[in-house]
């Protein structure tokens, strides 16, 4: 049987114990809620290579200013007439040359025919051409042909090679017919400059030979051998 001294000494410390526990608890329960929350452990990343960067679109060189350096001399074409009756053109010969005078070749020209009143159209009736010069820096229009309105025109000849850029104008004209009358001078190879220098070479050679053969035969024959060339020109048709 227990003690009845035992019992009140039970009676007295448990409420005390009880509050005891009760403190403890809450303190536990106050460090739980402040402390941080837990993290899991990360799992250990794959290391990935780092991504190339696109390449740069190249950037287009810079242009070169444009220069109005070039030259274009007229050879042929320049006052000369286009016969509307016998269909005989006149021909129609630039050259390009640069700054420094000398020819230029494969430039770029375009002769360009005017659209309306007296004119000329190249093949398929187009109003322009573009040629390519050759090695003496020479572009020529060809396959045209003039419109049937009489009188004169302008054909506007550009030339362009890199940056370099050059203009003129060759003033033409259209005649019913070339002849006497209308005192419109049939063009001819005369007129053109590298026929004039082509007849005088020739005749130079032609007078060279005849001295040299001369002075050979003049020691057996004592004859002189003597050549005046005239003056060589190609007539109207």
């Amino acid at each position: 049987m227990p003690n009845p001294r035992s019992r009140r000494l039970r009676r007295r410390w448990l409420p005390q114990v009880l509050a005891v526990l009760l403190v403890v608890t809450q303190i536990q329960a106050a460090e739980q809620a402040a402390a941080p929350p837990q993290v899991p452990p990360a799992s250990p990343q794959v290391s990935t290579p780092p991504t190339p960067p696109s390449p740069t679109p190249a950037q287009p060189a810079a242009q070169l200013p444009v220069e109005q350096s070039l030259k274009i001399l007229v050879l042929a074409g320049s006052g000369e007439a286009n016969d509307l009756e016998r269909r005989v053109m006149a021909p129609l010969v630039v050259q390009v040359e640069d700054q420094n005078d000398r020819p230029v070749e494969s430039a770029e020209v375009v002769f360009r025919f005017p659209i309306s009143g007296p004119s000329a159209t190249f093949a398929g009736g187009k109003s322009s051409a573009t040629v390519r010069t050759n090695g003496g820096g020479q572009a020529a229009a060809v396959n045209w042909m003039a419109n049937a309105e009489v009188g004169s025109f302008q054909v506007h000849v550009n030339a362009s090679y890199g940056n370099q850029v050059g203009e003129t104008t060759v003033t033409m004209m259209n005649v019913a017919r070339v002849d006497q009358a209308n005192k419109v001078k049939q063009p001819s190879l005369w007129s053109h400059t590298w026929f004039k220098v082509a007849v005088i070479g020739g005749a130079a050679v032609a007078i060279g030979l005849g001295v040299y053969f001369g002075t050979r035969g003049g020691s057996k024959s004592g004859s002189t051998v003597t050549i005046s060339p005239g003056s060589p020109g190609v007539g109207a048709p």
